[in-house]
Formats: C-alpha cells, structure tokens, sequence
C-alpha cells in the first residue's frame, strides 16, 4: 500500500517535469508557452470596434510537435500553427493553416522562452518581403508577440501586442 502511495504521489507531483522530459528536443525553450491561454487587443481595437485576439498553447503528438491557435473577435478570423521538427530538411518548421485559406509553410526558432516564425510573403505585390512573428514574455509573465516586416532587406518594427494569460477563455471557429 505504501509504494502505491509512493507512486500516486510522485505521479502528481513529477507530471510537469515528465511531460517537459517527454517533449522533442528541437522543441527545447517552448515549455513555458505549452498548456496556456491568453487574450490580447490589437492596437487598434476601440470600445465601439473590439479587435480582440485569443491563443492558445499546446503540447501535441506526445511531444513531437507545438499547437499554437488563435482566434480573433470569436472566430471572424483565426488559424492554427503546427511547429515541429522536418528531419528531411534538419530543421524546425511551421505549418500554418488559417479560416481565409491560408497555408503557409515557415521556418522556426525555438529559444529560451521565445518562439520566432519567419514568414515569406515575397509573392505578395507589396513591398514586404518577409514577416517575422516573434512571441516571448514580459517580466510579469504576460505574453508579448512583435511582429517585424522585411522591406529592402531591413527588419522594420510594425507592431507589437500584450496578452494576458487567461486560461478561461476559448479559441472559436464559426
């Protein structure tokens, strides 16, 4: 009965640190993101017009692969990344699927609490050339994301959002 116990108890108190052992190692800076959800205003969001965004981070495919999905204004827009390791190509990829059609294939970097998603928009008839997301946390533990666009080879800052951690909300598709 004691090592039953034993067991039980180590089962709860160690689960945090087995799912972390249990996750990829490309995936390795990603922990603090996973099992998360936050809401966030786009900066030009009004009372009268509300641009609200809420994402959500997840451990998927035991492991081998990161979720990120979002909703804005409860499902008028929203998309899911799936991040993991291409062992042909020897390197950690996006695959990005959006509620407009969009499917966007983009390299990943996965730092210490920081996950940066390059995007090529070469094909746009714009002069942005590549966009780079960039989600990370303030010293408050509030999700940051900047967003930077590649114009005439310079990284321009475009914008950035603050997101509060709020594990009730919900990502919504129509």
């Amino acid at each position: 009965m004691l090592k039953l116990f034993f067991f039980i108890f180590s089962s709860i108190c160690f689960s945090d640190v087995w799912e972390s052992i249990q996750m990829s190692p490309h995936l390795k800076g990603s922990e603090n993101f996973l099992g998360k959800k936050f809401e966030g205003n786009f900066i030009n969001s009004t009372i009268s017009n509300p641009l609200i965004d809420v994402i959500q981070f997840e451990r998927i495919l035991n492991g081998k692969a990161i979720s990120i999905t979002h909703s804005v204004n409860h499902g008028e827009y929203g998309g899911k990344y799936l991040i993991l390791w291409n062992s042909d190509k020897e390197k950690v990829e996006s695959y990005f699927f959006s509620t407009g059609g969009e499917i966007v294939i983009s390299p990943v970097t996965i730092l210490e609490n920081e996950i940066v998603i390059e995007e090529d928009f070469s094909k746009n008839e714009n002069s942005i050339l590549k966009v780079k997301k960039i989600y990370n946390f303030d010293d408050v533990g509030n999700l940051r994301k900047k967003i930077k666009y590649l114009i005439n080879n310079v990284w321009i800052n475009a914008h950035n959002m603050e997101y509060i951690q709020n594990n009730s909300v919900e990502v919504i598709f129509k």
